[in-house]
């Protein structure tokens, strides 16, 4: 159980999923209490690894000069606290463990009654936040006394560790955490990019980290350090005077064609207020020039500290009984003698090695230590901040796409700005999971303002048909080529003098829906549907207050008009009409301009000869044209070409979500034109616009 990193309530677990009969928390607790041999042995182990690793350091330390990495983790804070010290071998010399509590004497305390003599856990009475500097002291003093004294710590500067170890030791140094300066300087950067724009980019903050960095680790001195990093603000805005000396500065090789690789267009900072930033922040960083000057690393210790939270997951309280002293000796034994340590604990318990559990722990050891030597390799580290920087790049263009989703009081914030929570929509894609549903309108007239007269729809075999009463009077011409007639007087319709039963316009559309609700992400297909019918119906939904509630049903439509144009001659055909189509293909003849014969034959036609033509290229959102009337003031300008609008349009990218992208990250448009695959040339001009409107 300890070696899983599994409690009682798992074992129970385990066993129920496994149809075997239970064991008691009660009877567990009881028989590890009653283990005190093994717990013995336990011990006995583990003073005898921690020794052999203080040797080992002893060995490989210049005049026994001991340097070891001091760092400590709660299990649950304020109930129980582990640390450790850890070498660059990355073995644990010594442990320690506080608890303030304790299972027995809380039971008899609740029940008033007199705790009886036991084994009692509490060890400690202070503050959580006390535990390190105190633990770190007494294993300080142990080392010490055991003939390993340390000489250097490398630790953080999140605890007073420090300052009370010189306290008690004369000749005790400290060295910082790399780890821990690097984070400091890069939380710097993050919330100095808050008020400027021009350290937004990742790219451009991680170069000048990596500026701090290098300043920092190619110093032997404190002036070093001091030197390079006075140069740091110059390089970056643009003046390399100081740069002569460093081979991390390309300027001198090559001045005419100097180029930053990480900064904005290639180009130098400029903005005044940013200089002065950094340059507060370059001072700071002096002034701790003696205590980064050689710096440690406690990176072990977080590996340390990742091993013990699977033995004891903070999600469970162990810290209240033996239970979490036995999960920290194992979890030390693993660190310092592999998964090979169960068997060496069994074997001095006098019990059976195991020889599956050699056997296991034996392919464990060799995996690890292969993975070990895999990380170590220069094309696994590249490959790794390759795959951060594809993270990183991600991460943000999904705050672009999505906004942010989840960050304190973040409602309050989209309610007093709605446009926080808008999408930026993805790109249309055919993923052969959709519906097709052939659909056509006859109108009143030829005009876009025209009413409804006749809504028609087929697909999966079924149909939907809905005569409308027009509003307006049936233009002649277009009752000649529909057939319909309708009398505001008596409230009739014809078709081709044939009575039918019309309904509203509000009745129809909602028919409509019900009718494509039924199918999985439907895209209307439809002859000329783009210049005609989309914008007609698309005019009667916004009346009906309906078009929102369409235009998320609906993926997207399909124009077999562009289609046709796209894929067949025209030397082969006098024109690209539905009837010509049909004819020239198929050698038929319908009843045209009856929306029911028409979605039929279209049917027949896109089966037969254009849907094998089709692509993702041929999907238009639904808002397309809402989307291309967003951009007429740019297209007016003549910033950009109609070409891209259009583009942009059929992905349902409008200039309100251009202009939300831009807000969200300063390659916001870039990340857009990226997904939706339109040609960056246009980010810079479509940048400068939004600019210049605001």
């Amino acid at each position: 159980m300890i070696h899983a990193g599994i409690g009682p309530t798992h074992l129970q677990n385990v066993l129920a999923e496994c149809n075997l009969p239970s064991i008691s928390e009660n009877t567990l607790r009881k028989k590890e209490k009653e283990l005190k041999t093994f717990r013995e042995r336990l011990i006995l182990s583990l003073s005898i690894s921690c020794r052999t690793a203080q040797e080992e350091e002893k060995a490989q330390s210049t005049n026994n000069n001991v340097e070891a990495s001091f760092d400590g983790s709660w299990q649950k804070r304020g109930s129980g606290w582990n640390y450790n010290s850890n070498t660059e071998s990355g073995k644990v010399l010594s442990f320690e463990l506080r608890s303030k509590a304790c299972k027995t004497c809380e039971y008899h305390q609740s029940r008033k009654e007199t705790v009886p003599d036991h084994d009692c856990h509490l060890n400690w009475h202070g503050s959580s936040k006390a535990m390190e500097a105190d633990m770190a002291v007494t294993m300080a003093h142990r080392l010490k006394d055991d003939g390993c004294e340390i000489k250097v710590v490398h630790a953080d500067n999140d605890a007073s560790t420090t300052a009370r170890l010189q306290v008690e030791f004369d000749n005790i140094s400290k060295k910082d955490d790399q780890n821990h300066v690097k984070k400091g300087i890069s939380t710097s950067l993050h919330n100095i990019s808050k008020s400027y724009r021009e350290l937004q980019k990742d790219e451009t903050r991680q170069y000048i980290l990596r500026c701090f960095m290098y300043a920092i680790k190619g110093g032997e001195t404190e002036d070093d350090i001091k030197c390079n990093l006075e140069r740091i603000v110059p390089h970056v805005f643009g003046s390399h005077e100081k740069c002569e000396d460093v081979d991390w500065c390309t300027y001198n090789t090559n001045p005419e064609n100097f180029k930053y690789k990480s900064l904005p267009n290639g180009k130098p900072l400029t903005s005044d207020g940013l200089k002065e930033e950094l340059n507060s922040l370059v001072r700071k960083m002096i002034s701790r020039s003696e205590s980064i000057t050689d710096l440690g690393s406690t990176q072990a210790n977080e590996s340390f500290n990742q091993l013990v939270s699977v033995k004891a997951p903070k999600a469970r309280h162990y810290g209240g009984s033996c239970s979490l002293q036995n999960r920290l000796s194992a979890a030390v034994l693993q660190k310092n003698e592999g998964y090979g340590y169960l068997s060496k604990v069994n074997e001095a318990a006098s019990l059976s090695p195991g020889e599956l559990t050699m056997s296991i722990a034996s392919a464990r050891d060799k995996k690890k230590e292969k993975r070990k030597i895999k990380k170590q390799s220069k094309e696994f580290k590249i490959t790794r901040i390759q795959k951060k920087r594809k993270r990183n790049i991600n991460s943000r263009k999904d705050l672009v796409k999505e906004g942010k989703t989840y960050e304190n009081q973040l409602e309050l914030s989209i309610q007093e700005d709605p446009d926080q929570g808008v999408d930026i929509p993805p790109p249309l894609k055919i993923d052969k999971t959709e519906s097709y549903v052939f659909f056509d309108l006859e109108t009143t007239g030829l005009g876009r303002k025209s009413d409804i007269t006749q809504i028609a729809a087929l697909t999966n075999g079924k149909k939907f048909q809905r005569y409308v009463i027009p509003r307006v009077e049936i233009n002649i011409e277009a009752s000649k080529v529909t057939g319909i007639t309708y009398s505001h007087s008596t409230n009739t319709m014809y078709v081709r003098g044939q009575k039918v039963e019309p309904v509203t316009l509000q009745k129809a559309l909602l028919d409509f829906i019900s009718f494509i609700k039924e199918f999985n992400n439907p895209i209307l297909i439809g002859h000329n549907i783009c210049n005609f019918d989309i914008p007609i119906i698309s005019e009667k939904l916004k009346e009906c207050k309906l078009f929102t509630s369409f235009s998320t049903i609906v993926k997207g439509f399909i124009d077999t008009l562009k289609v046709a144009k796209k894929y067949v001659s025209n030397s082969d055909i006098p024109n690209f009409k539905q009837e010509t189509l049909v004819k020239h293909f198929l050698g038929e003849t319908y009843l045209a301009h009856n929306a029911i014969e028409d979605v039929k034959s279209l049917h027949s036609l896109y089966e037969m000869k254009l849907a094998h033509h089709i692509k993702s290229d041929d999907l238009y959102a639904f808002v397309y044209h809402k989307c291309l009337d967003s951009y007429s003031d740019i297209l007016k300008s003549k910033a950009v070409s109609r070409l891209i609008c259009v583009r942009l349009a059929k992905e349902g990218i409008s200039l309100k979500h251009l202009k939300l992208a831009a807000s969200r990250d300063s390659n916001g448009i870039k990340f857009v034109f990226e997904d939706h695959k339109v040609p960056q040339k246009s980010v810079k001009a479509f940048s400068e616009y939004l600019k210049d409107e605001e």
